[in-house]
This record gives C-alpha cells, sequence and structure tokens, in this order.
C-alpha cells in the first residue's frame, strides 16, 4: 500500500510535534521531581536535627518561619506538619514516576513508528 508523499510528510510533522512535545513534558517532570527531591532531603535534614536538639517529650518551642514573620510552635506540632508534607511530596513524586515512565514510553514509541515509517518509505 503506498501512501502519497504529502500525507506521509503530515504524518511525519505531526508525530514530530507529539516528539517535540512528550520531551518538553519529560523535562518539566524530571525538573518537578528534582524539586520534589530536594524538599524531601530538606524534611529530612530537617527532621533529624530536630530530634538531636530538641527534647520531644518536653514540647519544646521552635520558631516556624511564615511569609514575613516567625511563629511559635510545640516541636511535636512542626514534627507532624513535616511528616504530612513529607507524605504529600511522597504521592507526588509516585505520581510523576508514573508520568514520567508514561512519557519515555510515548516517546520511544513515537521515535519507533518514525523509524518504520521512513524505513519503509525508502
Amino acid at each position: 500500500m503506498s501512501i502519497n508523499p504529502e500525507a506521509l510528510q503530515k504524518l511525519l510533522l505531526e508525530m514530530d510535534n507529539q516528539l517535540n512535545g512528550s520531551r518538553a513534558e519529560l523535562s518539566m517532570c524530571n525538573l518537578q521531581m528534582d524539586r520534589i527531591n530536594v524538599n524531601l532531603n530538606i524534611i529530612q535534614q530537617t527532621d533529624k536535627a530536630l530530634h538531636n536538639l530538641c527534647d520531644i517529650e518536653k514540647n519544646e518551642k521552635v520558631w516556624k518561619g511564615v511569609g514575613k514573620c516567625f511563629l511559635q510552635e510545640d516541636v511535636s506540632d512542626h514534627l507532624n506538619d513535616m511528616s504530612t508534607d513529607a507524605k504529600k511530596f511522597k504521592e507526588s513524586k509516585s505520581n510523576l514516576d508514573k508520568k514520567k515512565h508514561y512519557l519515555e514510553t510515548t516517546i520511544e514509541k513515537t521515535v519507533d513508528n518514525m523509524s518504520n515509517i521512513v524505513g519503509r518509505k525508502a
């Protein structure tokens, strides 16, 4: 079965546009994952430092930065807030891992199909 050259060119251009879009999305996904990893590392290091420096049973107070001011709160409350944030970041990371896998598969399949089309034409 023969495809006319204009239709073939249009198909390859559409596939190329999809490929470029998927690559851009994958790049953004990787950037978001890097930011999440940085945030998780900060949470982990802060948690470790607070456990080493504060007596949690005595409900010592810590200063929490909120915008341009600082609020004093119990260490245990602050640790709970950080734990909640860590869970949200891990959930986001899991979703981004799935999206990354989907995008990588899409890119791979698009490149394979483009190669097959160009190889078939030659």
